[in-house]
């Protein structure tokens, strides 16, 4: 059996789980994950498929715009629902159950059913924002057809998704140490510091609050001109970088 046809039968077990109900609606991020249970909710249920994206202080802006596109490419119906998780201090306090709060507030949101969400086969089994999903009885049709990362890769590649080439990401929280807590002002630099380093060249990029570090990671086929993003930066952000940077590139 050729690789298509291993990915194909795959898919078709992906298409069995959604075909037992009237209506799925996505926990939708526009990831590889998501868009793939998206493309298969949407080839399985058609208009009765819905993806649903939150849009919070922990998402950047250009998460939620590739989002947008990632749905339109796919023809999914799709809703972007606009909140605030700095309230909770359950959240903003930032402790290490701050996942499993923020991934409670997101399915209380989006508060529909059956709701699924882009879990697969290698997912840890004690991550914290997984508790949430099992409590909140969300499906993860990917880890139930047994789904690992790499067949995720494969089947996005044969389906063409936008998301297939996107780098991974997570939200701007996981930026900050825990035990920090999270502010506007602090994820709003972090935000503005990464569109600067993409808008540089940088394939991929992590700007990191560690105690008194402002540390920026990136991935560029080579070094960028560092001098000047932090010119431009101390520039744009005269009163929220007030320490050296640290330039890290990874490969």
């Amino acid at each position: 059996m050729t690789n298509s046809h291993i990915i194909q039968k795959q898919y078709k077990e992906l298409l069995k789980i959604f075909e037992l109900y009237e209506r799925a609606f996505v926990a939708f991020s526009g990831g590889i994950d998501s868009s793939l249970v998206a493309k298969a909710a949407f080839d399985a249920l058609g208009n009765k498929a819905f993806a649903i994206t939150i849009d919070s202080e922990l998402t950047a802006k250009r998460d939620i715009s590739f989002a947008c596109r990632s749905a339109a490419s796919i023809g999914i119906n799709h809703q972007v629902i606009k909140i605030s998780v700095l309230k909770n201090s359950l959240i903003s306090d930032n402790t290490k159950y701050r996942c499993y709060h923020c991934k409670k507030a997101i399915i209380d949101t989006i508060n529909r059913c059956p709701l699924f969400d882009g879990s697969h086969a290698d997912d840890p089994v004690d991550r914290a924002g997984l508790k949430a999903i099992r409590e909140a009885s969300v499906i993860s049709p990917l880890a139930l057809a047994g789904f690992t990362k790499k067949n995720i890769i494969e089947a996005a590649g044969f389906l063409q998704l936008l998301s297939l080439n996107r780098p991974s990401n997570s939200c701007l929280a996981t930026r900050i140490e825990t035990g920090i807590p999270l502010t506007a002002k602090k994820l709003f630099m972090i935000e503005r510091t990464e569109e600067c380093m993409f808008e540089a060249g940088a394939r991929w990029c992590r700007a990191r609050i560690d105690g008194n570090k402002f540390q920026i990671e990136y991935g560029s086929d080579s070094p960028l001109d560092e001098f000047n993003i932090k010119s431009k930066l101390t520039t744009l952000l005269p009163q929220v970088i007030q320490k050296d940077i640290q330039f890290i590139i990874k490969t």
